[in-house]
């Protein structure tokens, strides 16, 4: 456990050609938290932070369950997008994503 942020599963990947017979994704789990950790809870989505390319030429999604503050919270987004990990305690992270500061991918 990190304190106040837990995550408890994470996956990043995409379907081929939408094809939903073939799925190319892998858990991220364990490198999720460590980005968590290491950034203060503001982590870019892409191959580099999520460490490896599933699905190479394909846009990726990003899915997790994270506990903040002792709360399950559902977090998703796609590649290249930058996510806050934790809550309300904390909004000047989210206004800096509000305004655009997205890492790219």
């Amino acid at each position: 456990m990190n304190g106040i942020i837990d995550v408890k599963f994470a996956v990043y990947g995409a379907l081929q050609d939408n094809n939903t017979n073939s799925m190319q994704a892998i858990d991220v789990t364990r490198q999720l938290q460590q980005q968590i950790d290491a950034h203060g809870g503001i982590v870019a989505i892409n191959n580099t932070t999520m460490g490896s390319d599933p699905a190479y030429g394909v846009q990726k999604q990003f899915g997790a369950i994270v506990s903040v503050n002792g709360q399950d919270t559902p977090f998703a987004c796609q590649e290249g997008q930058t996510v806050v990990f934790y809550g309300p305690e904390r909004p000047l992270a989210a206004e800096l994503l509000a305004r655009g500061q997205n890492t790219p991918h």
